[in-house]
């Protein structure tokens, strides 16, 4: 008897933001509910601990009263949020089995916290792009930014105001990299009803195809790509093939090939945004590739101000 595949386990970090719960639905809308396993991970802030030693002076004892009110409103509100979420989960079919909640106090920091939890099994972390204090999040990072600056060990979804979940576009360059990403995204959401698009850019140079158009689109994608002498072709088949392995049906699987000789992040997420495709799949490569070219540097808030209509998964 086949031994069932145990199901992929996802961190969703939770601080009651609209972005936060943005990507609770899209989280709902995108992974099977037979085969994924949710932790719904809010880490909270003891205020009213770091100035408790106050309440020993007569001349705080009224603030700490205060205080003490509002931390107790703030865990019963995190509490009802979770419980709504769960709700949700399960009014998109996922069993109560599926769904866990944590609420540990934070020691290292929200994102340090996160982080450490990371290396507990899961198959990848899901954070909204921005959190409950827009302002703080300008001036300073946000605990998406900083996980993606720390997480490498596996993916990270940032989700940016309300992507369509049903559609992905898989960035995708031949690389050992870019078939990670097609890997991930094949194991996470496979024996779906998801579209996929694997898109490739080459340079002016590479073109094998005749005529003046910029763009190739294989005829058949279920047999060789020819791509002439150009070994992108073989590549794609792979992809394609891995995709197929992980559940999809060959007609929910296209691939597309675009002439770009630069801005090629800027082409990525526009392919995405005319195409109605809500996720974009990018390696680590690929995303400070990007960088080095316009910004001399690692993964920065303009990067991910480009996708911020979107989900972008950071492989």
């Amino acid at each position: 008897m086949q031994e069932t595949a145990p199901p992929n386990k996802i961190l969703i970090a939770v601080d009651g933001s609209e972005q936060s719960l943005s990507a609770i639905k899209y989280a709902a809308n995108l992974f099977p509910t037979d085969r994924t396993h949710f932790v719904l991970f809010s880490v909270q802030t003891q205020l009213f601990d770091l100035f408790s030693d106050l309440g020993a002076y007569p001349h705080f004892k009224r603030s700490m009263t205060g205080l003490k009110r509002w931390t107790t409103e703030q865990k019963s509100e995190i509490c009802e949020t979770l419980d709504n979420i769960v709700a949700h989960f399960r009014s998109k079919g996922f069993p109560e089995e599926a769904i866990s909640t944590m609420t540990p106090t934070k020691m290292l920091g929200v994102a340090q916290d996160i982080v450490k939890e990371s290396y507990n099994g899961y198959e990848a972390i899901i954070v909204g792009r921005t959190g409950t204090s827009r302002f703080k999040d300008w001036v300073l990072k946000s605990t998406a930014m900083k996980l993606v600056a720390k997480v490498k060990h596996i993916p990270i979804i940032v989700v940016g105001g309300h992507p369509d979940a049903k559609n992905m576009l898989v960035a995708f360059n031949g690389s050992h990299e870019a078939m990670k990403g097609v890997v991930y995204a094949g194991s996470l959401v496979g024996r779906s009803d998801h579209r996929m698009q694997l898109y490739s850019m080459i340079n002016a140079e590479k073109k094998f195809w005749e005529g003046s158009s910029p763009v190739y689109i294989p005829a058949d994608f279920n047999g060789p790509i020819d791509t002439g002498s150009f070994e992108l072709g073989q590549q794609l088949g792979e992809a394609r093939q891995r995709l197929v392995d992980a559940g999809l049906a060959p007609e929910q699987i296209s691939a597309k090939i675009s002439v770009v000789d630069r801005e090629r992040g800027y082409r990525i997420v526009e392919e995405a945004r005319g195409n109605d495709y809500g996720s974009v799949v990018i390696s680590r490569r690929e995303l400070i590739t990007f960088i080095d070219e316009y910004f001399i540097g690692r993964v920065s808030d303009k990067v991910l101000k480009l996708a911020d209509e979107l989900a972008l998964w950071i492989i």
